[in-house]
């Protein structure tokens, strides 16, 4: 299994700890940058190619235009955006649509495993 590179992109600094914590803990993942805002992705995504940036929105100086703009840019990334009242997973991959799965009923190692395992949205 391939290591998967994780862009953490979240507001709030509790939840960013509490990732970099349990997925540190995972084989096959590796956060590769941290931030409190979004605005950094585009520079990070080109310098570190990730599999998945997971982003809190709202974000600090990232707005969803911004973000449907990112994930235009950058068809191979798969982003995870986490909000109150909306805890779904949007996924775009290279030459599909993008699709969303609802996550609020997912374990943790679930989640993990969606994070490690190669998705290929039919």
């Amino acid at each position: 299994m391939s290591t998967k590179r994780i862009i953490l992109a979240n507001n709030s600094r509790l939840l960013r700890e509490m990732l970099r914590h349990v997925l540190g803990k995972a084989d096959g993942l590796e956060i590769v940058q941290e931030s409190p805002g979004g605005e950094e992705i585009p520079s990070a995504i080109e310098k570190f190619d990730p599999e998945w940036v997971i982003l809190s929105l709202p974000s600090n100086g990232y707005s969803r235009d911004c973000l449907e703009t990112c994930m235009a840019q950058y068809p191979g990334v798969r982003f995870i955006l986490l909000s109150p009242g909306n805890n779904a997973i949007r996924i775009r991959m290279r030459g599909q649509a993008a699709f969303e799965e609802d996550l609020s009923n997912l374990s943790l190692r679930d989640f993990i495993h969606v994070l490690a395992k190669d998705l290929q949205h039919t």
